[in-house]
């Protein structure tokens, strides 16, 4: 064979560097996204005051796994809450913590990762949606750690998080935020009225850790996308309960993270709690969808 041509030597020798300068690019880009998620993970700030006071009685310790039945912390922490690793979030292992084993935390400690995302060494929670539980009272904050301390101990601690490049980027570009800053950005839901005070604050604490505390959903999420629940002023009220008891959808439909969450918690409402968030669902998104008035005197 003869000799290849001088110029397409060099035109190689030309790709050849430019794909250097790509891979060392692409490597100076990951290096960044694990420093500067890093950096933002391992932020510590000031614990906050906190007096809450946990009276264990039994009246308390059941409104607790009440409580945290219809919020599905099995559907993260496990079925025993003893921790588990969490699923589909690419390329990361999260573990959701052994709720079993929170003895050695103070109730001060406990309720400030619960209500204020603060951890015991100042660090922001990441994952838990504090946002919702945020709007815990007194009382709900008392009785989720009256109930987590009468949980027999069980199992062993598990793993730290392991955020993927994927999650790591989201942290790095502003993406995904803690849950501190989540509550410091969050908005109440609106407010119809004394009637549906009660199915405000339950849809605020239990749908709001996926449609947001405004209901207003979340569609910028990046694995799945809650609505707007204006869509439950659409529902009647016998499939609206169906919808909570059993997941299933108008028409027999599974709805993705819907139905799970159904399943997960919302079968341990009772009817009463259902029909009074349908009730307020239903006043939110009347209120939300009516026609703007028109010009006085037509």
């Amino acid at each position: 064979m003869g000799a290849m041509p001088k110029y397409l030597r060099w035109t190689l020798i030309g790709v050849g560097g430019l794909a250097g300068v790509a891979v060392a690019l692409a490597i100076l880009a990951v290096a960044y996204v694990y420093i500067a998620s890093q950096v933002m993970m391992d932020r510590t700030y000031p614990k906050p005051p906190d007096s809450i006071h946990v009276a264990a009685t039994p009246a308390a310790i059941e409104q607790g796994k009440h409580l945290a039945a219809v919020e599905g912390c099995g559907g993260c922490h496990g079925e025993s809450l003893g921790g588990a690793l969490m699923p589909d979030i690419p390329g990361s292992k999260v573990y959701a913590p052994n709720l079993t084993l929170l003895g050695k935390l103070s109730d001060a400690d406990i309720d400030r990762v619960l209500r204020r995302a603060i951890m015991p060494d100042g660090k922001a929670v990441m994952v838990m949606p504090v946002h919702a539980y945020a709007n815990f009272t007194d009382s709900e904050a008392s009785a989720i750690i009256a109930y987590i301390r009468s949980l027999e101990p069980r199992g062993t601690e598990t793993p730290g998080i392991s955020f993927g490049l994927m999650v790591r980027a989201g942290i790095a570009l502003g993406k995904f935020t803690d849950e501190r800053t989540a509550i410091a950005t969050g908005k109440l839901p609106l407010d119809a009225g004394a009637r549906y005070a009660q199915g405000r604050h339950l849809a605020l604490i239990v749908c709001g850790t996926c449609h947001q505390t405004a209901l207003q959903g979340d569609p910028d999420n990046p694995f799945f996308h809650p609505p707007d629940l204006t869509i439950a002023a659409a529902y009647e009220r016998a499939d609206f309960h169906t919808l909570m008891r059993t997941g299933k959808a108008a028409g027999n439909r599974e709805v993705g993270m819907m139905s799970l969450a159904a399943r997960d918690g919302f079968t341990h409402f009772t009817d009463a709690e259902i029909d009074a968030i349908y009730d307020y669902l239903s006043a939110r998104g009347k209120a939300l969808t009516a026609a703007p008035a028109g010009p006085a005197g037509k």
